[in-house]
């Protein structure tokens, strides 16, 4: 796969994004695993804890703090009835605003969150079954922002148990802004690995869209995104 150097510096800044989403999304479960475990007597019953729930806050807002590409990050955790405790859902998620950082309220209660039942979700559902950050998207985020987002996802454990996920939502409209300046004198489609465009130069090729390769040759690939070039 030949580049000219602007493909090169394209190719660049799509890993430099992608890889500070993954390197902080896994920081994000590592940091609150720990906390978990600095906690003396812990058990699943803590997560309801204001305290606990507080710690968990604080790591997701330092994540959104010192990430310049994410909108918004969370933790999220089902956990199954059992003799010790009861079903439960967490949601924890903030987001970016012009005047700081939010909290989106979508777990009012338990009642709410059996009805938006994010194990439904794929970056939920994809997230224990690998051993990196599993990555969706593109999608509509009907349920926080309404618009094209890319989910990273990695799962966070408690005493070898699978307990849940920590995620980190890029917009792809942020994506657009970034990559723009580095594709303005090629005609180039990015993908993710199942070929569905989340950015284009290419007036027929519209975000959302899945890609037909005979228009368009592979000039950079990495596990999560393919980069097509046009004639």
């Amino acid at each position: 796969m030949l580049q000219t150097t602007s493909l090169r510096n394209l190719s660049d800044k799509i890993d430099s994004i992608i890889n500070s989403t993954i390197t902080s999304t896994s920081l994000l479960a590592r940091e609150i695993e720990a906390a978990l475990a600095e906690i003396k007597d812990v058990n699943l019953a803590h997560l309801l804890e204001p305290s606990v729930r507080n710690t968990i806050q604080d790591l997701i807002k330092k994540t959104l703090s010192s990430n310049v590409y994410c909108s918004g990050a969370g933790f999220a955790s089902h956990i199954e009835s059992s003799e010790s405790n009861k079903e439960f859902w967490l949601l924890e998620w903030w987001y970016k605003k012009a005047d700081g950082v939010k909290q989106v309220h979508l777990d009012l209660d338990q009642a709410t969150q059996q009805r938006l039942d994010f194990r439904t979700f794929e970056w939920f559902k994809q997230a224990p079954s690998v051993d990196n950050a599993f990555l969706h998207g593109p999608y509509v985020d009907y349920i926080c922002n309404t618009s094209y987002t890319l989910t990273a996802a990695v799962p966070v454990h408690f005493q070898d148990r699978f307990l849940g996920v920590a995620a980190i939502d890029l917009l792809v409209s942020r994506v657009e802004d970034e990559l723009l300046p580095y594709a303005v004198n090629d005609r180039v489609i990015l993908t993710n690995k199942d070929r569905r465009i989340i950015f284009s130069t290419h007036p027929r090729c519209r975000v959302g869209d899945l890609l037909n390769p005979q228009y368009a040759a592979v000039v950079f690939e990495n596990d999560y995104f393919n980069l097509y070039q046009s004639a």
